[in-house]
């Protein structure tokens, strides 16, 4: 018989060595994200972060539907969704003030999920388009 080494493909290691590190920075920080996508986006923000929980168990490679449940999830904590009707019911975007102590803490979560997601490849900020 013939066995032949298994040489892994260097681009596949390092793309999933990206997601994993993605999928422990989501793991360690799983709560607060929880709790800053239901107050922002009620329903539909409790919806999406359980589906991106879900997809995120399942330790697959990263799913088109994946990547843009998280890029959701990032506009969702950047406030891209304050302004539109049909996002979620706007209850809780109309009941932070600017002042309240958890604006620090969701700004300091956004900036770590779009760090993250540009770590994995999936976000790329206007900046790195530029470079």
């Amino acid at each position: 018989m013939y066995y032949s080494k298994i040489i892994p493909d260097p681009k596949l290691t390092k793309y999933q060595g990206r997601e994993h590190a993605f999928r422990t920075y989501f793991q360690d920080h799983d709560e607060p994200l929880g709790h800053a996508a239901v107050l922002l986006g009620g329903r539909r923000g409790a919806r999406l972060i359980n589906a991106v929980r879900e997809a995120l168990s399942d330790h697959r490679p990263f799913t088109r539907r994946l990547r843009r449940q998280l890029l959701e999830l990032r506009n969702l904590l950047f406030l891209e969704y304050a302004y539109i009707d049909d996002w979620g019911d706007g209850t809780g975007f109309a009941l932070l003030e600017p002042d309240d102590p958890i604006v620090p803490e969701i700004c300091f979560l956004a900036d770590g999920l779009e760090q993250a997601l540009q770590d994995a490849g999936v976000f790329q900020s206007d900046t790195d388009q530029a470079a």
